[in-house]
Order: structure tokens, then sequence, then C-alpha cells
């Protein structure tokens, strides 16, 4: 069997456009980089960091254990040394409202407001609320500034009125916050050392290891993405809650490089990024994964804090003693399999310029600059499905639908159906892979003649071509999700 379109998928996968490769060479000269700030290298204040934060500017706001600092550009800033406002050098949450005003936590002297160019300090209500050691602050939908207090509750702001809710009142399971995250609706979700209590304005919910399935109470972190559903982050791994049903990824069930889960962002993809005590974890939702450390980024080997994404997608990690980094760039991901769905490794993957090999899982990976277009394509004679793969303006970590390789020909038409035509030629018959469990299949011979159907095809049965006429043919796979079809020579 000689099979036209073989070839010719052939050709075109090594055939790149190029005015595709003019825009992709563009696009990659602005390397991706991985940048860390220590005491060494930088102006930063210091390499324990406790809070990162981004403002509507691009500046980058970051919280040690030696005070607060900014990087502007390429320009540090300490509002540290000498200042009188800032009392306190333990920064361990920072929170920017939508008037562009920092919220600013500490460990001894509560909250304080910095505009840029005045200094609030709540003196009053520290005493008043004992607002001691704040470990994180949040601004919901309508700019009313909520401040969680590791041991004293939950404490609302609004104008000129504060009010502070406890669990000894009833609702909020905890007094001990570790986190708060704010939903579409505008409701609070307060991640305690007991579990998450959730407040509508009204009305207390409280998620706990006794009614849920929420592994442990301890919850450092939680994030709500664009489809609200909640990501927990606990010492135990990290529970998807989307309002009825739960689910646990940790260690054992997942490439999660560590259970504890310190800090969750989500990307403009919707990428949900974890920092760990071992690195940091990106998650597509469903069942992608790709994890940075010490060995494969600039992240310190030590445990990841904090982290913030700041208005070009750039990710911020604050680390224990190891610093700030900062990754500039977008990650690619992709599996290629074969028409088993097995992995293929040893394939050489093609993005631009840059190359990559599949591993043993069948995995690749890029790391390109923001806003980056172009194709990825394999470096293959096989039959690839899809051919290749194009992207426009990277804007988040972004998870490629598999390729699959095929010894066999894969068959073009309207249908979403995989169909795989694979060639016996000693044997003299052909098989069909489906995704269907029958199909109608017809050949059609270059006058437009049908000169075979079988109306009820099983998916991967045996279909004798030796007695066929040694003749053009169009083969035409019907199924319930539509048709599709193949060109070849039988000679």
């Amino acid at each position: 069997m000689n099979v036209d379109n073989r070839k010719s998928d052939s050709r075109k996968l090594k055939r790149l456009p190029l005015i595709i490769l003019l825009i992709v060479s563009m696009s990659f000269a602005r390397a991706q980089s991985w940048s860390a700030y220590t005491l060494k290298n930088s102006e930063i204040v210091g390499d324990d960091i406790m809070a990162v934060a981004s403002d509507s500017k691009g500046a980058v706001w970051v919280g040690t254990t030696l005070g607060l600092c900014r990087l502007s550009g390429r320009t540090w800033t300490d509002y540290s040394m000498f200042n009188q406002k800032l009392k306190d050098q333990f920064i361990n949450c920072i929170a920017i409202d939508r008037r562009g005003v920092l919220w600013i936590g500490t460990d001894d002297y509560g909250v304080f407001e910095f505009n840029g160019t005045h200094w609030t300090e709540h003196t009053k209500e520290l005493n008043k609320y004992n607002m001691s050691l704040i470990r994180d602050i949040a601004v919901d939908r309508e700019g009313v500034v909520w401040i969680g207090v590791t041991l004293s509750g939950l404490v609302r702001i609004e104008g000129d009125i504060w009010k502070k809710y406890t669990a000894d009142q009833g609702g909020l399971k905890s007094d001990f916050i570790m986190d708060i995250a704010i939903d579409k609706d505008n409701a609070k979700w307060v991640a305690t050392n007991e579990g998450v209590s959730k407040f509508d304005g009204s009305t207390w919910t409280s998620y706990t290891t006794a009614n849920s399935k929420l592994p442990i109470g301890n919850v450092p972190a939680i994030a709500i993405d664009r489809k609200d559903v909640k990501w927990i982050g606990t010492i135990a791994g990290l529970c998807r809650f989307d309002g009825t049903g739960w689910q646990l990824y940790d260690t054992k069930n997942s490439p999660l490089p560590d259970n504890q889960i310190n800090a969750i962002c989500i990307d403009a993809r919707g990428a949900i990024w974890m920092t760990t005590n071992k690195g940091v974890a990106v998650f597509n939702g469903k069942d992608k994964w790709h994890v940075y450390n010490a060995k494969n980024s600039k992240l310190p080997n030590a445990q990841v804090r904090c982290m913030t994404i700041d208005r070009k997608g750039c990710k911020w990690f604050g680390s224990q003693g190891g610093g700030l980094v900062r990754f500039d760039g977008y990650g690619v991901k992709g599996r290629v399999v074969d028409d088993k769905g097995k992995s293929v490794a040893g394939l050489t993957v093609r993005c631009g310029g840059r190359t990559a090999v599949t591993d043993a899982d069948g995995l690749y990976y890029f790391e390109l600059p923001p806003d980056a277009s172009g194709e990825i394509t394999l470096a293959t004679d096989a039959t690839v499905e899809p051919a290749s793969h194009m992207f426009n303006g990277l804007n988040g970590f972004l998870f490629v639908k598999d390729f699959t390789v095929s010894s066999g020909l894969v068959a073009k038409g309207s249908s979403k159906e995989k169909v795989v035509v694979t060639p016996y030629l000693a044997e003299g018959y052909i098989t069909i892979s489906l995704e269907s469990p029958t199909a109608e299949v017809e050949f059609v011979n270059a006058k437009g003649e049908s000169v075979r159907t079988l109306p009820n095809y099983k998916n991967g049965a045996k279909i004798t071509i030796a007695k066929m006429p040694k003749a053009s043919y169009t083969l035409y796979i019907r199924t319930v999700k539509g048709e599709k079809s193949l060109q070849f020579n039988l000679k």
C-alpha cells in the first residue's frame, strides 16, 4: 500500500512557513530569565522574605524580617532604615487597595497605611483590637479591608469603622487566621488552623475535617479562580472545592513536591501556582503539573514562603533565607504519546529556534518570553496529530494538549473523533482505530464509485484488502461523531 498523504504530511511537518519563523524569531529575541535578588547581589533589605506584592505601576514591594523595600525597574528603595513611621521591621503581609494605598501587617505594631508619601499608624486600634502578629490582609470588591490576626480573629475596616470577629462570637471557626480570599460574590473565605470559614456578610459557614474532605485543619493558603473554584492549601496537600465536590492532591497521587502549601496564586491562563518547602508547583487544575526547584531554576534550596504575579505576568517568589526570585518568562509544557497513549521518549520538539527532547514520560518543556507567539512541531517522519500547536501572546503557563504520533495514517475530516488507519501489507489487511465502538466504512474509487461498504465495522477489526483491485481509493469512515476520510493507492 503506497499512501499518498503520508509523504505529504511528513513534508508539512518539516517545512515551517517563513513568516511564522520570522515572527517566532523576533518574539524569542527577548530571552526569558530567572533573576535572584539577595543581600550579596542587590540592595534588598533582607534575605528572609515574608511578603511580596505588586502595584499597578509594576513596582514590587517586599516585606522581610528586616523591614520593607521596593523594587521599581532596577531601583531599590529602602523604607526601613531611619523610618520612624514604620516602627516594626517584621513585615508579615502586604496588600494594596484600589486607591494604591499599601496596607502593611507587622508583628508587634499592628497595621500601617502608606500612600506613597504619608504613613498612618493605627496605635489606638492596635491596643483595642489586640492586633499583634498580623498574618494576612485582603481588600474585597467594595474596597473594605480585612485583616487576619494570628491569635486574635478577623478585623474589618471600612473607612473609619472598625469591627472585629472572633470564634467566641460564633461563626468564625478559629481566631488563628492564616489567609483570606474573596470570591466572585464578595464573600470572604478565611483560612485558619482549624479549617476554612466563609462569611457572606451575614452568615458564616465553616469547613473542617469533620464535615468536608479537608485532610487537616491547618490551612496556610487559599485562592479562588475565575470559575469560583476554591483552591485550599493545607499542610497535608492541596484541596479543590467547587462548592459541592472535593478533590485532594498530595505527594502520593500527584507530582506535588511537598504537602505543605505556603501560598497560592492563579495566573491569567488559570494555572494554579503553589509555593512549598521544596519548590514551586504549577497545576492546570485537572491532570498536568510542572515543578520548579533549585535544580531547574534559580529558586533557592529553601522554603518558598510567598509569591505574587505582577501586571506583566512575571512571578515573584519570596523564600526563607534565600532572598527574592523573579521569573519573567512563561513555561510551555506538553506530552507526546503513541496510538495507544504510551509515552514517546527521545523525540525532538521544535519551537522557533529552540528544541527540547521528550523525557521518559514523553514530556517536553520550553521557557518563553512574555507575549511570545509561534508554533510547536515534532521532528519526525511519523504521522502526527495535530500537525502543530500554535500559540499567540502567552500570558500564563501553557499546558499544550498531547501530540499523538502514529505509524498509521490519520484520517481527516469534520469529525472531532480521532481515526487512525494502520496498514499490514504483508498480511493483506488494514485496521482502523476509532474512539466510537462501530463505524460505517466505504471504499470509493477515483471515479467516485462506491466499490465496497462495511456498514457495521467494529473498532480495530481486520479489513482484508488482498483481493481488492489495485487502484486509487478514498476511504470514508463515518461514526456518530461525523465523517473522516483518507486517500491512498493500493498497488
